[in-house]
C-alpha cells in the first residue's frame, strides 16, 4: 500500500488531542445538491448527544459550497488541490479530526434513524471493535445490497455472479454481527486505530477500499461489526451522474483486481484477471 508522506507525519502526531466524541467525514465530488440534507440529518439524529464536528473534504472545487458554509456555519470546508478519489480524501480529512471516533459518511446519505449513543457505547465497552458499519436503504424503503458481508475470495465471487451470496445472511438480518468488512458509506472507526493502519490505501480510487480497511483493522486483531439499527438512506452513485457508468464499472474492476493482488492468492488474481476480460468488459 502506497502511503503518502503527509501521512506519515500525521501518524507520527497521532496523539492529537480529542477534543470531540466524533468526527463525521464526507469527501464531496458533485455532490453538493445532496450536502444540505445530509448534514440536516445529522444534526438531527446527533442533536445534544455528544459533540460532533463536521469536516467536508471539497474534491470538486468548482463547487464553492457557500450556501453549505452559510447553512452550517459550524462545519469545515477543505479545499482539495485535485480528485485523488474517496480513500484521498478520508484520509485528509483524518488529519484534521478532533475526534475521538471517525464517522466516513456518504455525501449522498441521511441518517433515517437510530440512537448514535449506542455506538460510542458499544465502542466504549468492547475494546477489541476496530469499525462499524450501518444498515444502508434504498430510496424505495428496501435495504440496499453489499452494505457488509463476508471474506471475498474468488470462490465467493463466483457463486455471487450466480446468485448465489453468502453475504446477505449479514445485510438483511436485523441483529448486531461481525462481519468481514462494512460498507465505507456510512461506516465508523477508531481515530487511532485508523491513523495507526495507515488510513485507507489512496491507491484505490474507488471501491473495495471499505473491504480493504476492514481488512486491514482484523489484521490488527481488531473486529468489525454491522449494526443494521442505524439506518442510513442512500441515494447510491450520485456522484458519477449518468454520463459515469462506464466510467463506475472501470473503476469497481480496477479495484476488484488491485484487492485480490494485495490480499489474495497469485492463482486467483489471475482467474479474476482473466474473468474480466472475458465477462466483466
Amino acid at each position: 500500500m502506497r502511503m503518502r508522506e503527509p501521512f506519515r507525519k500525521l501518524i507520527m502526531i497521532s496523539n492529537k488531542e480529542n477534543n470531540y466524541d466524533l468526527s463525521v467525514i464526507i469527501v464531496n465530488y458533485k455532490s453538493e445538491h445532496y450536502l444540505e440534507q445530509c448534514l440536516a440529518s445529522i444534526y438531527r439524529t446527533i442533536g445534544g448527544q455528544m459533540s460532533f464536528e463536521i469536516i467536508i473534504v471539497n474534491n470538486y472545487p468548482e463547487e464553492k459550497l457557500e450556501k453549505i458554509r452559510q447553512s452550517f456555519p459550524g462545519t469545515k470546508v477543505i479545499v482539495s488541490s485535485k480528485n485523488g478519489g474517496f480513500g484521498q480524501g478520508n484520509n485528509v480529512g483524518a488529519w484534521e479530526a478532533s475526534g475521538e471516533y471517525l464517522w466516513l459518511l456518504n455525501p449522498d446519505t441521511e441518517v433515517i434513524t437510530g440512537d448514535l449513543r449506542s455506538v460510542m457505547e458499544e465502542f466504549r465497552q468492547n475494546a477489541g471493535l476496530g469499525a462499524l458499519g450501518c444498515c444502508l436503504m434504498t430510496e424505495y424503503g428496501k435495504i440496499q445490497e453489499w452494505g457488509a458481508g463476508t471474506e471475498i475470495t474468488l470462490w465467493d465471487l463466483l457463486k455471487n455472479n450466480l446468485g448465489i451470496c453468502a453475504s446477505r445472511k449479514i445485510w438483511e438480518s436485523g441483529n448486531r454481527q461481525e462481519a468481514a468488512w462494512v460498507a465505507g458509506t456510512a461506516l465508523f472507526v477508531r481515530k487511532d486505530l485508523f491513523l495507526g493502519i495507515g488510513g485507507i490505501d489512496e491507491d484505490i480510487f474507488m471501491y473495495f477500499e471499505d473491504v480493504d480497511l476492514c481488512k486491514r483493522i482484523r489484521e490488527a486483531g481488531r473486529q468489525v461489526f454491522y449494526f443494521p439499527e442505524i439506518k442510513i438512506l442512500h441515494k447510491c452513485g450520485g456522484s458519477y451522474g449518468e454520463d459515469g457508468k462506464k466510467r463506475q464499472k472501470q473503476n469497481y474492476y480496477d479495484s476488484l483486481v488491485y484487492y485480490f493482488k494485495k490480499h489474495r492468492p497469485r492463482l486467483e488474481t489471475s482467474i479474476v484477471k482473466t474473468l474480466r476480460k472475458s465477462f466483466f468488459n
